[in-house]
């Protein structure tokens, strides 16, 4: 295994022990190297599949390509369940009349 899957997987299990950057609160996601995202809850339910990914050189969409501060999608997707991931900023505003 390289180094840099070991950094990954680092990464993804610093990601689910702390899903909101420190300091700031910023919330994160998972990035998988087919591009999708993944919210804190799949990643917690799925880390068999993400650490096999990294071991066993598969490819079945698991694959830890990194962890990042979502700033500004408000339309973040979770590619495994479909739920919403918090955005820092992006979040609509509700239309005050």
């Amino acid at each position: 295994m390289l180094r840099s899957e070991i950094l990954r997987l680092k990464a993804a299990k610093e990601y689910v022990r702390a899903p909101y950057a420190w300091p700031g609160g910023y919330p994160k996601a998972l990035i998988t190297a087919d591009g999708g995202c993944l919210c804190v809850d799949c990643v917690r339910k799925e880390w068999r599949l993400i650490a096999a990914e990294s071991f066993e050189n598969t490819n079945c969409g698991f694959r830890v390509a990194g962890v990042d501060i979502n700033w500004e999608n408000p339309e973040l997707y979770c590619d495994h369940c479909s739920v919403k991931i918090e955005s820092a900023y992006g979040e609509d505003e509700p239309d005050v009349a």
